[in-house]
């Protein structure tokens, strides 16, 4: 169903009711993307800047008015690539569980995050396109869910990884205050976005550099004639030009994230979030214990993580960081570069924000997936960045284990009960383990493994590391 239109670099504007009837049985397009390197499934969608703000949904409701809770879902991707109708996140096991599920499309990359002095002057905002989709996108369900059996006032924001970067970004947003009461938040927040772009970290001046070095590629200028110029440059150019690499050793130069511009977000998000100046939400939030394993290729060496090091958290606080984190040979050093990548733009970026939301007297509740079949473990690998989705959706393929299905049932379970309720204890509990409330001092959390255990963080000291060299008294991460 679309929901809204979008000129180029451009805030997105109200889709037009229609009169006819639509036929919404099947996916619609996606936003363009990188199509030059491979991209998420379902590779037969076909890509459309003009169509691909549009949405999906789930729902067990036989008539409208049902107030049933509604989970909006916003795919990952790096801000690169993705859609809401990748098959990990079909939501029938949510809508056979009493929920309105919602999965969104939103402009990607270069068309989803340019920022540019022009489009600052010409719509007082910039850099944050695919945010400004997303809010619309809530609005929508503001005015429209409950003609699918959907409550307004019942709705859960969830993510994963890009996606929870942009949850995060919603939570600190005042655009978006009021449109949500719970977010789920799966690996990282829009604190980490100087690991995604390590020159503009975010910054807005920065961030409209970059936009300036791209326009200068097609021979424009950043002001209204050279804004007009790139508008009419062929999508396909403009996608293959700002690829998402998944070696974070390599330094793309024109991958886009979003920009602290003092309107969709502040232009200090790390003392926005610290002191608590966000919007008051409910948050169930989590990471997975090897997050850092697909972004490091296994030949990284010594001199590879100190350069990750340096451009991850700037050169003199690295040292302090490869001073916990030391490596005598090459393969320490390898598995180094992995717990620092996780913890700088997965881990330890989350928790000022449950912090500050527990301090605020929201409810609060803490996760480690830390599921890993025995093979892997005994391969050295933790459970990979992106692995919970599976398992949080109930969407495991048909050859899984029943101990597999015994760890997806649990930890579906606690997200339904979750999104109808502000608390995953209410409501069917598979292992009967009652998961307490976050407590910044405890850091006590619901760990998922073949068996569930609510205990203290297992990363709590490395975590309380990384958050002071990334946030503490001194700290540059966002300079």
């Amino acid at each position: 169903i679309p929901y809204a239109t979008a000129e180029r670099f451009a805030p997105p504007v109200a889709v037009q009711p229609w009169t006819n009837v639509r036929d919404c049985t099947n996916f619609g397009p996606v936003v363009p993307q990188d199509t030059v390197r491979p991209r998420p499934e379902p590779l037969t969608l076909p890509l459309s800047e003009a169509d691909g703000l549009n949405l999906n949904i789930w729902t067990p409701a036989t008539q409208a008015g049902e107030k049933l809770p509604v989970y909006v879902w916003i795919h990952g991707g790096g801000f690169a690539m993705g859609s809401g109708a990748e098959s990990t996140y079909d939501g029938r096991s949510f809508a056979s569980n009493g929920i309105v599920v919602v999965t969104i499309n939103y402009r990607l990359n270069v068309l989803g995050f340019f920022a540019s002095q022009a489009t600052m002057t010409e719509s007082g905002t910039t850099g944050n396109w695919g945010i400004l989709d997303q809010i619309e996108a809530l609005k929508w369900v503001q005015n429209n869910i409950a003609a699918f059996g959907g409550d307004p006032n019942r709705v859960t924001v969830g993510g994963e990884s890009a996606g929870s970067y942009s949850v995060s970004a919603l939570i600190m947003s005042s655009l978006a205050a009021g449109l949500f009461q719970n977010a789920i938040m799966e690996s990282g927040s829009i604190l980490g976005a100087p690991a995604n772009q390590q020159y503009a970290r975010g910054n807005l001046a920065r961030s409209i550099e970059v936009g300036e070095q791209l326009m200068f590629t097609f021979g424009a200028a950043d002001d209204a004639a050279g804004l007009a110029k790139l508008r009419a440059v062929d999508v396909d150019i403009l996608t293959a030009i700002s690829p998402l690499d998944a070696d974070f050793t390599k330094v793309p130069s024109f991958l886009m994230v979003p920009t602290f511009d003092n309107y969709v977000m502040d232009d200090e998000p790390d003392q926005q979030v610290l002191t608590g100046n966000i919007n008051k939400v409910n948050l169930l939030w989590g990471f997975n214990s090897d997050e850092g394993f697909i972004f490091v290729p296994n030949i990284t060496n010594q001199s590879l993580y100190e350069m990750l090091a340096a451009k991850s958290f700037g050169y003199d606080r690295a040292q302090l960081v490869m001073q916990r984190f030391t490596a005598a040979n090459d393969e320490q050093a390898y598995i180094n570069a992995r717990k620092i990548l996780g913890h700088g733009m997965f881990m330890t970026v989350m928790k000022p924000y449950a912090d500050a939301l527990a301090a605020k007297g929201a409810n609060v509740y803490g996760y480690y997936f830390d599921y890993v079949s025995a093979e892997d473990r005994r391969m050295g690998m933790g459970a990979l960045h992106a692995d919970e989705i599976a398992y949080a959706f109930n969407n495991l393929p048909r050859d899984a284990t029943t101990e597999q299905r015994r760890v997806a049932a649990e930890m579906h379970s606690r997200w339904v009960n979750f999104i109808k309720n502000s608390d995953p204890n209410k409501g069917d509990t598979p292992s009967g383990i009652t998961w307490g409330k976050y407590d910044p001092n405890a850091f006590k959390v619901m760990s998922f493994r073949n068996k569930p255990t609510f205990e203290t963080h297992p990363l709590k000291k490395d975590v309380e590391f990384m958050e002071d060299i990334m946030f503490g008294a001194g700290s540059t991460h966002f300079d």
